[in-house]
């Protein structure tokens, strides 16, 4: 009939109801050790996840897990792509928040994961601010977090956000405060975590298998025999080697945007050992 919708809405319920079913019958994973990659946006997390999903023992999901769960807000959603940490207030959870059904979670991820593994990876920054509440929900629960170059990631963000309120994206102080506060917010809960380590984006492009060993033996199982040198991965729909990007993304900030990030730090080096320039 003229001025109605029902063939499209007819579709998205019975889309909805194939999902709904799939829920239903994915059973909850057993005896399994989740392993949360978190970090500030363009610090490196794609690269992690891909790099430990080729291990025989691990399952990875091949996208950020917040953006396949109907549980938990998405930056996209609300106007803040890759800048939560500008509505903390929607993002923080702890153990003793309520709302999210984490057992939905579990399955929406399930899903899309090869459970017959040991280890069932999953990477989203905005977890970031999540990880105590992950700890109780999620059964042996390990949480690596990686850190990069603060002026590369803020060149990053500023670069791939691409909030569509702003002609020139997020302001070079914004995406810096985004690195400032997530690691702020992941250093003060990493405190209340039984199984939880860091890693560098730098030492990780610098010595793939020993930092990628380094979590295996954080989560137990065996070590990778070797990372292939000069293997292309595929990382944000390009095929590159494994190499530190700091030098590139760093070449494109002006020096404005360096004074800027500098003067907002003080006088001090950055927080893990990052020098100022």
């Amino acid at each position: 009939m003229k001025g109605t919708r029902f063939r499209p809405i007819i579709r998205e319920c019975l889309g909805s109801l194939s999902r709904e079913a799939r829920i239903a019958l994915t059973p909850i994973p057993k005896n399994k050790k989740w392993l949360f990659i978190v970090g500030c946006y363009n610090s490196g997390t794609t690269l992690l996840s891909e790099l430990l999903g080729h291990h025989p023992s691990i399952s990875a999901l091949s996208t950020e897990g917040h953006f396949i769960t109907d549980q938990f807000i998405k930056d996209y959603d609300i106007g803040l792509p890759r800048m939560w940490v500008e509505r903390e207030d929607l993002f923080c959870l702890d153990e003793n928040s309520t709302g999210p059904d984490h057992i939905r979670i579990m399955k929406e991820w399930a899903m899309r994961l090869d459970c017959s593994k040991e280890v069932l990876v999953e990477k989203s920054p905005p977890n970031s601010a999540k990880t105590r509440w992950l700890q109780k929900h999620f059964p042996d629960a390990h949480f690596v977090g990686i850190v990069r170059d603060p002026y590369a990631v803020s060149e990053g963000i500023t670069r791939k956000a691409n909030p569509i309120h702003l002609i020139n994206s997020w302001p070079i102080e914004m995406s810096f405060n985004q690195w400032q506060r997530s690691n702020e917010i992941l250093l003060e809960d990493s405190k209340h975590l039984k199984k939880f380590m860091w890693i560098k984006y730098e030492d990780l492009t610098d010595n793939p298998t020993e930092i990628l060993n380094s979590i295996t033996s954080f989560c137990g199982i065996e070590n990778f025999d070797n990372v292939e040198e000069g293997r292309q991965w595929s990382i944000h729909e390009r095929n590159e080697e494994i190499r530190n990007m700091n030098t590139e993304s760093i070449s494109r900030l002006s020096k404005e945007q360096i004074d800027i990030i500098n003067k907002l730090n003080g006088n001090t080096d950055f927080k893990f050992g990052y020098e100022k320039l």
